[in-house]
């Protein structure tokens, strides 16, 4: 990989970060982003008055990320999702829905409403003290029925603290969101408190990394403080990333990645039926058994039932699916941390496209963070990674991993953050994805661990 490469990555990455660092609450349009999209989208975006121009689009789509910068701040998770502070946050955040509860709480919207800036309609003066109550508005703010600046803002501070992209109007996923009940959202809150201190055994271990799957966030730990975070992506509901309790042994730098019987089955086999270049292109290697020669694939005859018993194997390098780094954390689910050469779907709200491993977007910070005590800096990694050299790092000190499910948490101020509860551990409301053009899609279906 050339210097330019690695520092073209770097700049990519840090702009993708924003969002982990801003609060990990929301995506971020990416600068640049959009001549990639337009090569499968050339028309941007259409609404009731006709197609949107390009210019149009970036207007709108920088006012949007001007909104949430200036607010996202004020949600940061600045303490470790499992901590004294944590509790404490969440214990004032319990008290307060317990108020809202007590006084009634606040009446669902009827219907499929799209409401926008500058409508005026009784759905919004009620949005507009369900958002009073939650402390996303003043009360002053009373009950106008009109969707003006303040409201916006207030409808933004709701899609920070829900993890929803913020879009500066009601769409169906925060219409989904504004209608879960006060007494649901109440026991969202006592469930993952008792998550918490359940889990409270972690923090007695001075440095580990702490993966909260629903909120998409991987966190590193240092004597009870963030020492970094990152966004993630995590598996789809279908192939869940499992609660594990792990240690962190070894860093892989240029992987070969062995792909699992499952995911070579359902994913890998099929695709390569469909198009036989893709084998090649990605370059895989099939063996009839682990440890055995590989085959010559022009040989193999990939309509037979034979082929399901075949191994698969991908070389190292930037096409593969655990891009240049991975983390070894041996466990039973045989799921592990590691990079990926699919970038643009960190910039997604909701994160569940994996096959169970956990993709982290920061992953040569968290690496450099690893191998700190062994002398390694960022500066280091970076220029291991740019030698183009395979070599494994063992850590001198293994250092514990741990995923865990917490879909709500609260700021050390109380101020109650939500995420869907994508797995169903909380028998609450499920998941919708962000709106994808093709780009996400395209590298949402890819074969990945």
């Amino acid at each position: 990989m050339t210097v330019d490469r690695l520092t073209k990555r770097r700049r990519v990455r840090i702009v993708l970060t924003a969002a982990a660092l801003a609060g990990s609450l929301g995506p971020i349009i990416v600068a640049g982003e959009a001549g990639a999209q337009n090569q499968f989208n050339p028309f941007g975006a259409f609404t009731d008055s006709g197609p949107v121009t390009k210019e149009d689009r970036a207007r709108r789509d920088q006012a949007r990320n001007d909104l949430y910068n200036r607010l996202s701040p004020d949600y940061r998770m600045n303490v470790p999702f499992v901590s004294e502070g944590a509790i404490m946050g969440l214990e004032q955040a319990i008290h307060r829905y317990q108020q809202i509860v007590s006084s009634g709480g606040w009446q669902p919207i009827s219907g499929k409403v799209t409401l926008r800036q500058g409508d005026t309609s009784a759905e919004i003066a009620a949005i507009r003290h369900h958002l009073v109550l939650e402390g996303d508005l003043p009360p002053s703010a009373g009950r106008s029925p009109k969707f003006d600046q303040e409201f916006l803002e207030g409808l933004a501070r709701f899609q920070i603290r829900n993890g929803l992209r913020v879009t500066g109007f009601v769409d169906s996923r925060t219409l989904r969101a504004l209608n879960v009940s006060a007494d649901e959202r109440l026991r969202q809150l006592q469930t993952n408190l008792s998550r918490v201190q359940k889990l409270m055994s972690i923090t007695k271990t001075p440095r580990y990394v702490l993966v909260n799957v629903p909120v998409y966030i991987a966190q590193a730990i240092e004597r009870n403080q963030v020492a970094l975070d990152s966004a993630v992506v995590v598996g789809k509901p279908q192939r869940a990333t499992p609660a594990i309790a792990a240690k962190i042994v070894e860093v892989n730098f240029y992987p070969t990645w062995s792909v699992p019987d499952t995911v070579a089955r359902y994913d890998l086999i099929p695709t390569i039926r469909k198009d036989p270049n893709y084998f090649y292109e990605q370059r895989f290697n099939v063996m009839p058994a682990w440890g055995a020669a590989p085959l010559d694939p022009a040989t193999v005859d990939w309509a037979s039932p034979q082929v399901v018993s075949y191994k698969f194997r991908q070389d190292p390098g930037p096409q593969n699916a655990l891009g240049l780094v991975r983390i070894n954390m041996p466990n039973k689910h045989a799921v592990y941390m590691h990079d990926t050469p699919l970038k643009t779907l960190f910039g997604q709200s909701m994160r569940a496209f994996s096959s169970g491993c956990v993709r982290v977007e920061r992953v040569f910070e968290l690496v450099a963070w690893l191998l700190s005590d062994q002398g390694w800096t960022l500066a280091k990694v970076e220029d291991q990674i740019s030698s183009g050299k395979k070599i494994d790092v063992k850590l001198k000190s293994p250092v514990p991993v741990h995923f865990v499910y917490l879909s709500a948490f609260a700021t050390e101020n109380g101020i109650a953050q939500f995420r869907p509860d994508i797995y169903g551990q909380d028998a609450g409301f499920g998941v919708d994805m962000d709106e994808q053009d093709a780009v996400v899609l395209q590298e949402s279906r890819a074969i990945t661990p």
